[in-house]
C-alpha cells in the first residue's frame, strides 16, 4: 500500500508545481499590454491637456490685447485740454496715422487733461519657416504699444520705447472706415475701425494652430 500512497503524493506534488513557462510568458505578454494601453491613455490625456493649455494661453494672450487696444481707440479723440500739437493742428485729432498693421491715434489715457499719442504697431518674425517658439526671438511676431505725451512744445518723450502686449501673433490687420462705411479712408476721417489680431500656438510634435479674434470699434468722441 506504501507504493500507492508515493505515488499519489508525487502526482500532487507535480500539479502543484506553480506555472509552466507558457504561461509565465503569456501572463507577461497580457501584463505588457496593459500596462501599454495605460500607458497610451496617459499620454493622450497629457496631450490633449498641453494642447488645450496652449490654445487657451494664446487665446488669452490675444484677447487681452485685443480688448485694450479697442478699450482705447473707442476714447481716441477725447482730450480736454485741445490744444494743438505737431500731430493735430486742429483739435480735436482722432485717428492720426494709419497703416494696415499699424495705427496711432490720440487720446488723454489718465485724465489729466494732457493729450497723449498712442501707436500700436504688428512686428512679424523674422524667421517665418518656424511656429512661434519664444527660445527663438526671430520666430516671435508681437504687437506692440508706445505712448507719448504732449508737453505744450513737443512729444515726451521724443523716442517712445514700444513693449510688446501680445507675443506668437502673426499678423494684425487694420480696416478704416468714415462715417458713411467708406474705405480707404484718410486718417482725419476714420469714424470706426476693425481690428483682427491672427495669434498662433505651438506644441511640439504638433502642427501650429491660428486663432483670430476681432473686433468692431466705434470712435466716440469725433
Amino acid at each position: 500500500m506504501a507504493p500507492a500512497n508515493n505515488d499519489a503524493s508525487s502526482s500532487r506534488r507535480q500539479h502543484e508545481g506553480g506555472y509552466s513557462l507558457p504561461e509565465a510568458l503569456i501572463a507577461a505578454l497580457v501584463l505588457v499590454i496593459v500596462l501599454l494601453a495605460i500607458y497610451m491613455v496617459y499620454d493622450t490625456a497629457q496631450q490633449d491637456y498641453a494642447r488645450g493649455t496652449a490654445r487657451a494661453d494664446v487665446q488669452q494672450n490675444v484677447r487681452v490685447a485685443l480688448e485694450s487696444m479697442a478699450r482705447e481707440l473707442r476714447m481716441a479723440g477725447y482730450a480736454p485740454s485741445n490744444s494743438p500739437n505737431s500731430d493735430c493742428p486742429v483739435p480735436p485729432c482722432a485717428v492720426t496715422a494709419l497703416s494696415s498693421s499699424s495705427v496711432t491715434f490720440q487720446v488723454d489715457l489718465d485724465g489729466d487733461t494732457q493729450t497723449n499719442k498712442v501707436i500700436y504697431t504688428f512686428v512679424p518674425p523674422t524667421n517665418l519657416s518656424k511656429p512661434c517658439d519664444a527660445s527663438d526671438p526671430t520666430t516671435v511676431g508681437r504687437l506692440t504699444r508706445s505712448t507719448q505725451a504732449w508737453n505744450g512744445t513737443g512729444w515726451n518723450p521724443s523716442t517712445p520705447t514700444a513693449y510688446d502686449v501680445a507675443q506668437c501673433v502673426t499678423s494684425l490687420t487694420m480696416t478704416y472706415y468714415d462715417g458713411s462705411g467708406a474705405t480707404p479712408t484718410p486718417a482725419a476721417s476714420v469714424r470706426r475701425i476693425t481690428i483682427a489680431i491672427v495669434g498662433i500656438e505651438n506644441i511640439r510634435g504638433f502642427g501650429a494652430r491660428t486663432y483670430t479674434l476681432t473686433s468692431d470699434v466705434r470712435l466716440r468722441n469725433l
